[in-house]
């Protein structure tokens, strides 16, 4: 028989009083065979943690009747307790059995202790729940337990913060480092950096750097993302996704350092092999004409040298077996997306660092050259605010001058001007905007430039400088797009502006075959109707449906024709129960929602005019109880709708429109429908649809011709 104080300590954890705390769960396939997690809350408790001012307060208490009743509950009698007092204040970090009336009184003697217990029954819940989630062994260790067999764990757990530490990571990153270098070759191995404190999210890079750790093999998560079992299960499922590709994306990021380090030796030893004269050669011969800078173009030629011997070379081979991989759908990282990324595709999209808006290098100062703005195709200013762009999308041959009298600028040349907006990258574009140049970074924000080509403007080369600094542009400081994306954005504007608009074809209208379907007395009424009762207009791909005065009166003379038919039934209908009265009720409230329809004005006088035609097979509403359908295949949305249907196959076979399939609609699409419809038809509330079988060749005679 149960004590109040066994009662009592069972409620508390919010157990049933006959049930035992252990949960039997079915074990799912493993994603890892095992799963290390490294964690100071991991070590068992022990007296000597406990500080020393509050140790014996805390001795004390393993003698009180409360406290060892709740050990009891807990497998640890009092001899147990007594016996092995590490083993029982231990035994208060079972996170199955969450707090006692032990763990309250412990916290009113030493809260070092109630910390402690707290810490390791959340990292005991973790690795429980890794366990019942994935179904793999996952082994708890200390920051001083043996890492030998360190090797043999897919996903390895470490936290921070270790040593009850808050301020120093360090002892994290020389077991991060031991972890690795215990890892053998070629193999896939995981580590995931943890911690409770938030701001570890922003040192995680520099944790991976500093331990040697390849970013493909290395993952962040928050401890408060592994508190329940649905946010253990999605972090395994990226890991796993991840591992996969691990190897193969390491062996490249490695492949890829050794290369460029290769890369840059070589780079060193060709320029060694320069000397002046192969400079002047390259100056006079390709450059003199034209006037081009000599650094710009070196800078050109060795960058592109340099991308060839590091990516054109032995790196093709590691690329092939990155080139073949494919990463399923879901999250592959708990963190967001490094800027970094963003960063590569700013450098990919831009020079940088070019300086700001002056005169031609070679012009000697105080001349009048000095004075002429020296710009290229692509070059890009923004405003000090950064709240507007402009590019220059002159061809870079009527841009290029030279200080020798053969190529003088021409003062008068208009330079061409396109102006934009820089956006973050995740706003709308706008309806104005022609083209956009996205991956601009600015600090840790992506933008993107949308460009109207309507501002299109040319600006004399002797006045662009003055013309910028008039519209706050800063020209002290200006990138450059890349020659393909400035070539691309050129050849956009090019073609908004050689754009052919001929006049349009006018609207071609022909009269159209049609009927009116309509329910009473439960069968279906067809009304065959006279062709100049409808118009059909086509414009620019888009079919419309003119309705004639004629024609609303009589889909006003149908609506009438099911009232009545509806008021017929309203007197009949029983009203035995509630549930037989509501459905007169519901039935009453269609009948008075129609007769105000057909009394009023505003359906009939909404239906003059263009409407679109539906799809075919499908059906729209119109106003009020009026639907518009197209060929076969529609259906009935409600009992009081009235549908006027155009194209539907005639006695001979013949139709009105080029398309009388009967594609007959899932039940699933004409529920969503209707549902939809419902919503906009109040009060007219929908009844049962009624689907329409084309097999059933009776049935489809009668119900539907």
């Amino acid at each position: 028989m149960l004590t109040k104080m066994a009662i009592f300590t069972q409620l508390f954890w919010n157990l049933d009083p006959m049930s035992t705390p252990e949960q039997v769960a079915v074990a799912p396939k493993p994603k890892f065979g095992a799963i290390a997690m490294i964690d100071d809350g991991l070590q068992p408790m022990r007296f000597d943690l406990i500080p020393e001012s509050e140790r014996e307060a805390v001795r004390a208490l393993l003698k009180d009747a409360d406290v060892l009743e709740d050990l009891a509950m807990r497998g640890m009698d009092a001899s147990a307790v007594g016996a092995a007092p590490d083993d029982a204040i231990d035994a208060l970090t079972n996170p199955a059995l969450g707090h006692g009336l032990a763990y309250a009184k412990i916290s009113d003697v030493s809260a070092s202790t109630v910390r402690m217990i707290d810490r390791r029954q959340m990292m005991r819940q973790i690795a429980d729940s890794i366990r019942n989630t994935d179904g793999c062994e996952v082994k708890e260790l200390g920051p001083d337990d043996d890492l030998a067999d360190i090797a043999r764990f897919d996903v390895v757990f470490i936290d921070y913060y270790l040593d009850d530490m808050e301020t120093d990571g360090t002892r994290a990153e020389q077991i991060a480092t031991n972890v690795q270098g215990l890892r053998k070759e070629g193999q896939r191995q995981q580590i995931v950096l943890m911690s409770t404190f938030e701001g570890v999210r922003a040192m995680r890079s520099q944790f991976r750097k500093t331990a040697s750790i390849d970013a493909a093999s290395f993952a962040f998560v928050a401890k408060r993302d592994l508190d329940e079992d649905w946010k253990v299960k999605a972090h395994l499922e990226m890991l796993a996704r991840g591992m996969q590709h691990s190897s193969t994306l390491g062996d490249y990021i490695s492949a890829v350092k050794k290369s460029a380090r290769d890369a840059a030796e070589t780079l060193s030893a060709t320029i060694d092999d320069l000397d002046i004269g192969d400079f002047a050669y390259i100056q006079r011969i390709a450059l003199h004409a034209d006037g081009h800078p000599l650094g710009d173009y070196l800078s050109w030629l060795l960058s592109s040298h340099l991308s060839t011997i590091a990516f054109e070379g032995e790196l093709r081979e590691k690329q092939r077996l990155v080139d073949a991989m494919e990463f399923e759908d879901g999250p592959l990282s708990p963190s967001e997306p490094s800027t970094a990324v963003a960063a590569l595709y700013h450098d990919a999209l831009f020079a940088r660092n070019l300086g700001p808006l002056s005169g031609h290098p070679r012009a000697e100062p105080g001349s009048e050259l000095a004075n002429v703005p020296f710009v290229q195709l692509g070059d890009v200013f923004l405003t000090d605010d950064k709240s507007r762009a402009v590019v220059v999308l002159s061809p870079d041959c009527d841009l290029a001058f030279s200080t020798h009298e053969k190529r003088q600028p021409d003062l008068n040349l208009g330079v061409i001007l396109v102006f934009g907006d820089p956006n973050s990258v995740t706003s709308e574009i706008g309806d104005e905007v022609n083209s956009s140049t996205e991956g601009m970074l600015h600090d840790t924000e992506v933008y993107r430039i949308d460009w109207r080509f309507n501002t299109f403007q040319t600006v004399r080369l002797g006045d662009l400088q003055e013309f910028l600094n008039s519209l706050n542009f800063d020209v002290s400081k200006r990138d450059r797009l890349r020659p393909i994306y400035s070539l691309k954005l050129q050849h956009e504007l090019g073609s908004h502006l050689m754009r052919v608009g001929p006049p349009v074809m006018p609207p071609v209208a022909r009269h159209a075959k049609s009927k009116i379907h309509y329910r009473r007395a439960d069968e279906v009424v067809t009304e065959d109707l006279n062709t100049d009762d409808l118009v059909i207009a086509h414009f620019k791909r888009q079919s419309k449906v003119r309705l004639t005065p004629s024609l609303v009166s009589k889909l006003k003379h149908a609506c009438g024709e099911v009232r009545d038919d509806l008021a017929v039934k309203l007197e009949t209908m029983p009203t035995n129960d509630d549930k037989e009265r509501k459905a007169k009720r519901d039935s009453a409230s269609k009948v008075e929602a129609l007769e105000n329809q057909i009394r009023g004005s505003d359906v009939w006088t909404g239906l003059l005019g263009d409407h679109p035609l539906p799809a075919v097979g499908q059906s729209a509403r119109l106003r009020g109880s009026i639907y518009l359908a197209t060929a076969g295949g529609w259906t009935f949305p409600n009992p009081q709708a009235v549908m006027l249907v155009v194209g539907e196959e005639t006695a001979d076979g013949s139709a009105e429109t080029s398309a009388t399939e009967d594609a007959l609609s899932t039940e699933a699409e004409v529920s969503e429908r209707h549902a939809d419809q419902s919503r906009e038809d109040e009060p007219l509330k929908p009844a049962k649809v009624e689907r329409v079988a084309a097999a059933k060749v009776g049935k489809a005679k009668k119900e539907r011709p």
